[in-house]
């Protein structure tokens, strides 16, 4: 849905992805640019989040940074990452690479990163487990 509204919506960032339907890890994607969750990336967003994405925002908090990089993993928006979450958007980039992962595997790697956080009492990795673990030189965004 192109509209000439100086605002890319979901739909358009889609389309400038190359995503196919609802790719889980494009929506994550849209999630982070749409940093006032309006529905609709104005400049600003894009510009600052494009800035993040690349890690070239040396005036944006390392706090600021990890809540907008745990947006794309909290697949459903509920503020937790959920095992059902982290496989969603594992799937989602590896399909986006073309690459082919046995199922099994991908539940050994959501296994093997719910064993490196602190889980909250549902199981799950709430900010404040993610934070502790995120950009540290061992984990990368995840």
């Amino acid at each position: 849905s192109k509209k000439d509204d100086n605002i890319i919506d979901k739909d358009e960032f889609r389309d400038m992805m190359k995503a196919q339907g609802g790719s889980v890890f494009t929506d994550g994607l849209f999630r982070m640019f749409d940093r006032d969750s309006s529905g609709g990336i104005d400049f600003a967003e894009f510009v600052i989040s494009l800035a993040l994405y690349q890690n070239k925002a040396r005036n944006i908090s390392d706090d600021d940074k990890k809540r907008l990089f745990f947006k794309i993993y909290d697949a459903d928006g509920d503020g937790e990452i959920s095992p059902a979450d982290l496989k969603k958007m594992l799937n989602s980039c590896f399909a986006a690479s073309w690459m082919e992962v046995a199922e099994s595997d991908v539940d050994e790697l959501v296994k093997a990163t719910f064993l490196k956080y602190d889980l909250t009492p549902r199981g799950t990795i709430g900010f404040e487990g993610y934070s502790k673990r995120a950009f540290t030189h061992t984990s990368g965004y995840m």
